[in-house]
C-alpha cells in the first residue's frame, strides 16, 4: 500500500513510475560530465553547503565504478566528524505546497570507496537554493547493494520549493557517525500525481 506524507514521503522500490502529467526536469538529470575526478560537480547541479565534495564516477580515486546510464554518475559520502554530502539543483518549475509529485532516481553501493565503505541512504530535500534543506521530502532505505536499483518516490511538500537537493546521509538509528558512500545515477522527470 502506498502512502504519502506531508513534507516526507516513503519510498518505493519499483519500476518507473509515473501516474501523472509531467511536471518538469532536472538539467543532466544522469550526471554526466567530461571531468572524471573527485570534488567536482556534473554540469547543472552545485551546492551551498561548505566543504561539499561529490565525486564523477568511474575515474574519481581510481575507483572503477561503472555508471548505470551514460559514462558517469556520481559518488556522495558521510563522514565520522558528522558532515555529508549532496548535490541539486534549482527546478525550472516551483514545486508547490500541498501538491503530489514523484520521480525516481537508480542508486548503488560501493563495497571499497576509499575507506568510506559503509553503506548510506538517500534523503531528497527542497528548498530555495541547491543544497538548503528546508522540507524533508523523502528518504530511502539503507542502500547497501552494489547493483544499480531504481528507487521511486511520492512526495508532498509543505511549503513552495524552488530547488532539489540529494543528500548522503548514515543508517537509521544511528548515534555513532561513520564513513559511508551511496551511489546515485539517471534521475526520472518530476511528475504530479494524485494525493492517496
Amino acid at each position: 500500500m502506498q502512502q504519502i506524507f506531508t513534507g516526507v514521503a516513503l519510498l518505493f522500490l519499483a519500476s518507473s513510475f509515473s501516474d501523472g502529467p509531467l511536471y518538469t526536469t532536472f538539467s543532466n538529470a544522469s550526471f554526466e560530465s567530461e571531468t572524471r575526478k573527485e570534488s567536482i560537480f556534473p554540469d547543472g547541479w552545485s551546492s551551498q553547503t561548505p566543504n561539499n565534495t561529490p565525486d564523477i564516477l568511474p575515474g574519481a580515486w581510481g575507483l572503477q565504478i561503472p555508471a548505470h546510464h551514460g559514462k558517469t554518475c556520481l559518488g556522495l559520502v558521510t563522514r565520522e566528524d558528522g558532515s555529508v554530502e549532496n548535490i541539486g539543483q534549482t527546478l525550472s518549475k516551483t514545486l508547490k505546497a500541498d501538491e503530489c509529485y514523484s520521480f525516481s532516481i537508480y542508486l548503488s553501493h560501493a563495497d571499497y570507496y576509499v575507506k568510506y565503505d559503509k553503506p548510506c541512504r538517500l534523503r531528497v530535500w527542497g528548498g530555495d537554493v541547491p543544497g538548503s534543506k528546508q522540507v524533508l521530502l523523502a528518504t530511502s532505505s539503507l542502500i547497501n547493494h552494489t547493483e544499480w536499483k531504481e528507487y521511486s518516490f511520492k512526495f508532498i511538500p509543505s511549503k513552495e520549493c524552488t530547488a532539489i537537493t540529494l543528500e548522503a546521509y548514515y543508517a537509521p538509528g544511528i548515534t555513532v557517525k561513520y564513513k559511508g558512500n551511496i551511489l546515485l545515477d539517471q534521475c526520472s522527470e518530476i511528475f504530479q500525481c494524485e494525493k492517496a
